[in-house]
């Protein structure tokens, strides 16, 4: 409950610092910067540079269960692990909102279903871009 408030408190504050009149965007300059942009393919990185580049950083393939179980355990409570693999954006605020996820309940249910994936040889892939609040509904 500590770290809910806390972060709730954080939310809060940083909220009432931040000012978007600091902010101004010129045209031109955006413009230029479209204009000189170069395209660059995942094919392209992985043949000039020799380097061995997992799919997921480019948005495709299944998760690393290793980081979803970390997320899990971590920050189950804010539900950021859903966003890793892939659901709604404002699924952080249903967590906040119930609690952590139902005081907790629903981030050790994904948990616990993530470990027993991950054991059955499935991956946490089949969670990834579920919508539901459940995920493993």
């Amino acid at each position: 409950m500590k770290k809910i408030i806390l972060s709730m408190i954080a939310m809060f504050a940083i909220t009432a610092v931040a000012s978007a009149a600091e902010y101004t965007i010129n045209d031109a300059d955006v413009d230029a910067l479209i204009e000189n942009c170069v395209e660059a393919s995942t094919i392209a990185l992985n043949v000039e540079n020799n380097a061995v580049i997992p799919a997921a950083a480019f948005g495709s393939g299944s998760p690393d269960a290793a980081v979803t179980l970390v997320l899990t355990y971590f920050l189950g409570w804010l539900g950021i692990h859903r966003h890793y693999l892939g659901t709604r954006p404002f699924m952080w605020l249903i967590y906040l909102v119930t609690f952590g996820g139902i005081f907790g309940i629903v981030p050790l249910i994904d948990f616990i279903f993530e470990i027993v994936a991950i054991v059955e040889g499935s991956g946490v892939g089949q969670f990834a871009g579920n919508t539901s609040f459940f995920m493993w509904l």
